[in-house]
């Protein structure tokens, strides 16, 4: 037997080995075969086989699987993310069936017959020692044996196939604040676990939104919460991984990672907060989870329900085109709080800063507490010598550096490079340094030194992956919250006050999704935190109108309006084409193949560019526009198997 293997590689095409006989029979599509290449062994994927030798072709070395751990719905998936992100098939499989998936770990052997009956009860590891592979796979196969998993006792057999017909499914994107997203949720999920089905969550974290999630769906569902993610205690995410791929009445929340997570009876998928970067996976294969979900939905018919207060571009545009059905609570022009809004300008970063001490004051004084959102969670960046006026720049790619005082670090913002902090200009050995942007660090330790007497703590980047709670039960001490993102999955977090400090800045980090960046941060800050009061601390030189973000209707309509006459997402699709070299020449030369190939397609007016930077080596940057057509995708094909050159599809930034 001749088997097409697709290996974990950036390269489109399969390669082909022969499956020894002791081998064949067990080789079924997408089980992981290990075969060699070049002078390695790698674990690729069963993409096809065919009958027939050849003796010019390697062997198969051994099957893995015992029988293949995709559902035949989630192979469809599969196919389906492999040709939407332009990502070879092996990369995609890597990732739904990853190397930390420790099945074997936990299988142990249950005797049928007497043929089998030295292997009862024996773990799967010894067992196979015992008799060997080849023979435990007859005793499968023959039914004379069977697996099971020692954290749930449950049979572990070839997973089910049936696509459910589902009555209710429903798909819908609802925009309401968290206390009615919740409250939907609560039923939605309730109605398909009393139907013995099971139900998908998808957070955007696990450390905040996510706690808040798994403890409040805990109190009302009981054991019958299970989370499935990275970031969770192997032992418990494997015994997530048994129960929903056997069983039901489950719901299992997780983030990127549980997007092909196989769950039987899966009756519905809930989205919660679709527009968060989380849910993007940024290494190897680059996808977005919510828009995988989506597709998972209509493969496996199940209902979908996306719940956001501010949901993406893409979302509203989906359910404006009809393919969702939209329901709005009108939460934001219907609060009930008593909002103020404030605003102060001015050019100096200092004198804002004094600003926000003077607000901060009146607040900690009447006993409430603050929350103070910035973009920034460094000490400083843009530094400058005072005496000699040059910028500290990144010495491999002459990008701008960020102070972190904590660490006594600096890091750049273009290439990633870190390097240690010292307080003399190397152009004329000046020690007077000064920032012209400040962070969540500086601000954190300037409003200590203000009010030592109040507790005051930072929250961002990753201090978000530690469960954060109010500095002082409620009706106490008031406290002051400082910073970034992750201030807005504090769901059970309450502040009287609100001050965004250079929430404008924004507009120079997201590229054309700047406005829609600045909307969601606003927004989901409202939403999480509940103030009472809202500041906004900005440059005058960068004023922008608050009022234009806080009309939900009027700002998705403008944005939409916006992105059409610029020909993009959603209106088109982008892909990010980058050459990588080390040297200037072999990059150029790449270059050139992919204008040839555009050339030959009649495709080049599709593209801009190229850029190029320097960061640890030559890069070249095109944008490719267009639609997933079979020319435009066998182009994009063809322009990945040029080395060194990836592709990206629908990037975040541009």
């Amino acid at each position: 037997m001749i088997v097409h293997v697709a290996l974990p590689i950036p390269v489109t095409k399969t390669f082909s080995y022969v499956a020894p006989d002791d081998w064949g029979p067990y080789v079924r599509k997408y089980s992981r075969v290990a075969v060699p290449f070049h002078d390695k062994t790698l674990t690729g994927f069963v993409a096809g086989f065919e009958e027939g030798v050849n003796p010019r072709l390697k062997q198969v070395i051994e099957v893995r699987d015992f029988f293949p751990l995709l559902t035949a719905p989630l192979a469809d998936l599969v196919e389906w993310a492999s040709h939407y992100y332009v990502a070879p098939l092996g990369i995609v499989l890597k990732y739904a069936l990853p190397s930390n998936l420790h099945i074997e770990r936990y299988l142990s052997v249950r005797s049928n017959a007497r043929s089998s009956v030295a292997l009862d009860n024996m773990r799967l590891g010894k067992a196979l020692k015992s008799t060997g592979k080849t023979a435990l796979m007859q005793y499968l196969s023959e039914g004379s044996a069977t697996l099971f998993d020692a954290l749930t006792g449950g049979d572990f057999l070839p997973a089910g196939t049936t696509v459910m017909n589902n009555a209710n499914s429903e798909k819908v994107l609802y925009s309401g604040d968290i206390s009615n997203r919740f409250e939907r949720y609560l039923h939605l999920i309730s109605t398909h676990l009393d139907k013995g089905n099971n139900v998908m969550m998808l957070l955007p974290d696990y450390f905040s939104a996510g706690a808040y999630f798994s403890r409040t769906l805990s109190e009302a569902f009981k054991d019958r919460v299970l989370w499935y993610g990275s970031s969770i205690p192997l032992k418990k995410r494997m015994e997530a991984y048994f129960k929903v791929r056997r069983d039901s009445g489950y719901l299992v929340l997780g983030n990127k990672s549980s997007v092909f997570l196989p769950v039987n009876r899966l009756s519905c998928i809930i989205v919660e907060r679709d527009e968060e970067d989380g849910y993007r996976n940024e290494e190897g294969f680059k996808f977005s989870s919510p828009t995988i979900a989506i597709q998972r939905a209509e493969i496996e018919r199940a209902g979908l329900f996306i719940g956001s207060a501010s949901p993406s571009i893409e979302s509203f545009h989906r359910a404006q085109e009809k393919r969702l059905v939209f329901v709005d609570n009108q939460w934001l022009r219907d609060r009930h709080y008593d909002e103020r809004m404030h605003e102060v300008s001015a050019a100096s970063y200092g004198a804002l800063l004094e600003e926000v001490v003077t607000v901060t004051k009146r607040t900690l004084e009447r006993g409430e507490s603050v929350a103070i959102y910035t973009p920034r969670k460094d000490y400083g960046s843009f530094i400058q010598c005072v005496e000699c006026k040059k910028p500290f720049l990144c010495p491999r790619c002459e990008g701008t550096l960020n102070y972190h005082k904590e660490t006594g670090r600096l890091t750049c913002s273009n290439c990633a490079g870190d390097f240690v902090f010292e307080e003399q200009c190397r152009h004329c050995g000046g020690n007077i340094i000064r920032f012209s942007r400040i962070g969540a660090e500086y601000i954190e330790e300037h409003l200590k030194n203000a009010f030592p007497q109040y507790p005051v703590a930072r929250v961002s980047g990753d201090a978000g992956k530690k469960r954060v709670k109010p500095l002082s039960p409620p009706g106490r001490q008031p406290y002051v919250l400082i910073g970034t993102q992750p201030l807005s999955k504090l769901y059970d977090v309450h502040v009287h006050t609100l001050l965004l400090f250079g929430w404008e800045d924004i507009r120079q980090m997201s590229g054309y999704r700047s406005e829609e960046k600045m909307f969601h941060v606003l927004i989901n800050l409202l939403d999480a935190l509940t103030p009472c009061e809202l500041f906004f601390f900005m440059d005058a030189r960068k004023k922008v109108v608050p009022a234009h973000f806080l009309d939900m209707e009027r700002f998705y309509k403008d944005e939409l309006r916006k992105r059409k006459n610029a020909d993009f997402p959603p209106f088109t699709r982008m892909f990010l084409i980058e050459v990588v070299k080390r040297t200037k020449e072999t990059g150029l030369a790449a270059v050139k193949k992919i204008k040839e190939l555009l050339v030959q397609q009649h495709l080049v007016d599709h593209a801009t560019g190229p850029l190029l930077q320097k960061k640890k080596a030559y890069r070249w940057k095109m944008i490719f526009k267009g639609n997933d057509d079979t020319t435009f995708y066998q182009s994009l094909l063809n322009i990945y198997d040029i080395p060194d050159v990836r592709v990206e599809v629908d990037p975040p930034n541009i």
